[in-house]
């Protein structure tokens, strides 16, 4: 999850992957020359307020941690269900 500590407003995404599924993901939000995963919604945030704007104001955390083995579905299920838990949808900065 990376919530955006100026507005409250969070992002829930996922990883899976036998390889380097989480470490891959994050270091795809948190490189400074990407910043934003290609996640239309931060890339808009970006364009709009900068990079400093993210590397200051966001911040990263882990909701769950799955077995590198657990299928796909099972983890897309999980952050669907993050998503309506956190009414990130609606509220926050995930589009689907």
């Amino acid at each position: 999850m990376i919530t955006e500590l100026s507005s409250g407003r969070l992002y829930v995404g996922s990883a899976s992957g036998e390889a380097s599924g989480l470490w891959q993901r994050w270091s795809g939000y948190a490189h400074l020359r990407n910043l934003t995963g290609g996640n239309r919604e931060l890339d808009d945030l970006r364009a709009e307020l900068g990079d400093r704007h993210i590397v200051d104001n966001f911040q990263y955390s882990i909701l769950e941690i799955f077995d590198s083995k657990t299928k796909a579905e099972t983890i897309l299920l999980r952050e669907s269900f993050w998503k309506l838990a956190l009414d990130s949808r609606a509220h926050g900065m995930n589009r689907n």
